[in-house]
């Protein structure tokens, strides 16, 4: 009876050390993860802007990521929003390029649409902010990205 109590102790201990070092190498997988935004483009048929974010996991850990969202800012004031909640596996030392549509405010549309049908009568220019995070593994990473952006009329 002695020696089973000994095995279920060590037992106990081998399989709390193996799901801490599993937790650890997660941790450590999340730290690595690198997030930046690679491209801003504009989606002509729904006139929404889309944004192209990299994700690179350099570790050997897969994450499983839940959601990416992020509020968007034009020249300083809130104009829009993304909320990405596709979640899916960033396998061990992979590269996946993930296109995040922009749900636009009111403001925003006006410019997009003007652009789009070249009926706007300025210089339109200004910064474009994302300040957001990605969910992997219940821990958070963070998504920031900052672009001055300037649109001419053609015509003038």
């Amino acid at each position: 009876m002695k020696s089973n109590k000994g095995l279920l102790i060590g037992g106990g201990i081998l399989a709390a050390g193996a799901a801490a070092y599993f937790l650890l190498q997660k941790k450590e997988a999340i730290k690595a993860l690198n997030v930046n935004v690679t491209k801003l483009d504009f989606n002509r048929s729904t006139k929404n802007i889309v944004v192209f974010v990299r994700m690179i996991n350099p570790s050997n850990a897969s994450l499983s990521v839940k959601s990416i969202v992020a509020d968007v800012y034009w020249k300083g004031s809130a104009g829009a929003t993304i909320d990405y909640r596709q979640p899916f596996v960033l396998q061990p030392l992979e590269e996946k390029t993930i296109e995040l549509p922009v749900k636009l405010n009111l403001e925003l549309v006006t410019i997009i649409t003007s652009l789009l049908t070249g009926k706007f009568k300025e210089a339109i220019s200004g910064k474009f902010e994302l300040n957001g995070n990605v969910n992997a593994e219940g821990l958070v990473v963070p998504l920031q990205y900052s672009k001055e952006i300037s649109f001419v009329d053609a015509k003038k």
